[in-house]
């Protein structure tokens, strides 16, 4: 029988049960003093004294521990893993190492096969769980001293000189993320990891004067700045000879966005199977590249990816889980894989719109009609059009987050991606049915179609505007496709809003708005966007949104504007 160890199962306050994959990572997000390191230090302090508990408990009430195989097997798998039983000289016995110096004597060796065969593992956690926290990775943990080679290495930097192969890897994944090699020195009785190339290649020892003085000339990675030293600290305790359970606190921490993306990238890649990877992470940066490596790895060598969101509603923790198969959707999704959406994880809500600038004002007009009450932690997210809007609102909805959509009136215009909608956010096709059916007939029925003759003198005179062989712009571009369009009744009602309609059609329209608003999707009540500001003329949305913004329009919206910004921060409010 094989050896392994690691968490089975964790129960929280709110009594949600996590399951963190056996072979995989498990990332913590939610926004911030929600008590995502809390959790962690939680979860390692139970680790080290299990089968024991600890109190006050904010966020694990408790722990479950897988382990496989013997005592006596543990001891031998340990050893292959460099942590080498010591033997003391005056009574003969052996000792594993302690927790603080490996090179100390620790807990006895059957004493420690005791332990595990009874499945407590205190004494020996520490050579079982590998805790990384923030001001920890600023020390020096790549430096190492000589070993006796009759072992195998304790220290990653030792398997690092030991191994070509794995010195390689690490070397062109830290090349990767700052442009520079990393080298060792493997004429010295100290291994010292530095930054560059000696730019000769290795001999049997001793090495010339040249060489040594080549590897005298690279400077030292402990003595580097502080986002170098924590992405290399990381990389070595999680991709050289990991323990079976690492725990890392905030890895983006000092790291640049790509270099934070990057590491993400890394975790989810290449950390050696099996292992079981648990974070706590700020970072939609980090978060995107695991998702990334993670989509990378498979159809090759698959492993699962749990995600835990975490919060507080008025200071009672909560949490909600997306199962690993809830993952792998989000995986096949590239919208949400490489885009911003993943954000939404960290604040306490999101406004999804269809455009870049349709986010710009409506952030702008709830800050306007906020005033001086507390910030509501939203962020506005874009998804490139309509027909993605519900969609994205499900999956962010499934990770816990409250999430509303913000969409042009003429969302409604087809009715397959309305059924859709529906499907996606809990509404009911029979409930609505009749009215989208009220406003279609409406549209329908006044078609208007320009003349030819009429269309052709109006693309005339947008290309005379331009002279020779100079290209059209984009905006005589717009203006000709807007031309060829016919005019219908949705291009009406988009323009005019409620306002344009009444009787029947009216009626309709504004149960509609309603109805969606109890689903969280907003139609905008005035037609579109640019109809906040009719003061601004509306070529083009870029343009407008410009002119909006240099005049000022956004600071002082109208009173119909100012309800409809409530209404939506109210339902987020509610939502939590």
């Amino acid at each position: 029988m094989g050896v392994s160890f690691g968490l089975a199962r964790l129960t929280l306050i709110d009594g949600t049960v996590v399951e963190p994959p056996s072979d995989g990572m498990t990332v913590f997000t939610g926004p911030n003093n929600s008590g995502k390191s809390l959790l962690l230090r939680e979860l390692v302090t139970l680790t080290h004294n299990y089968p024991g508990t600890m109190q006050p408990l904010r966020w694990v009430t408790g722990i479950e521990i897988r382990r496989e195989g013997s005592g006596r097997e543990m001891i031998s798998w340990l050893h292959e893993r460099g942590h080498e039983a010591r033997r003391r000289p005056s009574d003969g016995r052996t000792f594993l190492p302690s927790r603080m110096n490996s090179e100390e004597i620790g807990v006895e060796v059957e004493s420690a096969a005791a332990h595990w065969d009874a499945s407590s593992f205190g004494s020996i956690s520490h050579l079982l769980v590998n805790d990384q926290w923030t001001q920890q990775r600023l020390q020096d943990q790549t430096d190492s001293g000589f070993w006796d080679q009759s072992i195998p290495p304790s220290h990653p930097t030792q398997r690092l000189w030991e191994s070509k192969y794995l010195h390689t890897r690490f070397s062109k994944l830290f090349q990767s993320a700052f442009g520079h090699p990393i080298a060792i020195n493997r004429y010295v009785p100290q291994f010292r990891l530095q930054i560059g190339s000696p730019g000769l290649e290795d001999t049997p020892p001793p090495a010339s004067p040249e060489l040594r003085e080549a590897y005298a000339s690279l400077p030292y990675l402990a003595e580097q700045g502080d986002g170098m030293r924590a992405f290399a600290n990381i990389l070595l305790h999680t991709l050289v000879r990991p323990a079976p359970v690492i725990v890392v606190d905030e890895p983006e921490a000092f790291l640049h966005p790509p270099q934070a993306r990057l590491l993400g990238r890394y975790l989810a890649l290449h950390t050696p199977s099996p292992c079981q990877v648990i974070v706590a992470t700020h970072s939609a940066d980090f978060l995107s590249g695991v998702l990334e490596g993670n989509a990378s790895r498979q159809t090759a060598s698959p492993r699962s990816l749990a995600l835990v969101r975490i919060m507080r509603t008025n200071d009672t923790p909560a949490a909600r889980t997306l199962a690993p198969a809830a993952v792998s959707e989000i995986l096949d999704t590239p919208l949400l894989r490489y885009s911003n959406i993943v954000s939404g994880l960290f604040h306490d809500g999101v406004v999804l719109c269809e455009a870049e600038g349709d986010c710009h004002f409506y952030a702008a007009t709830i800050d306007v009609a906020r005033g001086d009450a507390p910030h509501e932690n939203l962020v506005f997210l874009h998804v490139n059009g309509k027909a993605r809007l519900s969609n994205a609102a499900q999956k962010l909805r499934a990770c816990g987050i409250p999430t509303a959509v913000v969409a042009d009136f003429d969302f409604l215009n087809d009715v397959t991606k309305v059924k859709q909608a529906l499907s996606q956010l809990d509404g009911r096709w029979e409930e609505v049915q009749d009215d989208v059916r009220t406003l279609h007939e409406h549209a329908n029925s006044s078609v208007i179609t320009a003349p030819a003759s009429e269309i052709k003198k109006k693309i005339n005179d947008i290309i005379d505007q331009t002279r020779g062989r100079t290209a059209l712009s984009q905006q005589q571009i717009e203006e000709i496709t807007r031309t060829l369009k016919s005019a219908n009744g949705w291009k009406t009602i988009k323009a005019s809003g409620l306002a344009g309609l009444s009787g029947e059609p009216h009626n309709a329209a504004q149960r509609l708005v309603d109805y969606f608003a109890n689903l969280g999707v907003f139609l905008v009540p005035v037609g579109e966007l640019e109809c906040w500001v009719r003061a601004v003329p509306a070529t083009n949305k870029s343009g407008w949104l410009t002119r909006v913004f240099e005049e000022g329009h956004h600071k002082t919206p109208s009173a119909e504007l100012r309800a409809f910004s409530s209404r939506i921060t109210k339902y987020l409010t509610h939502s939590k």
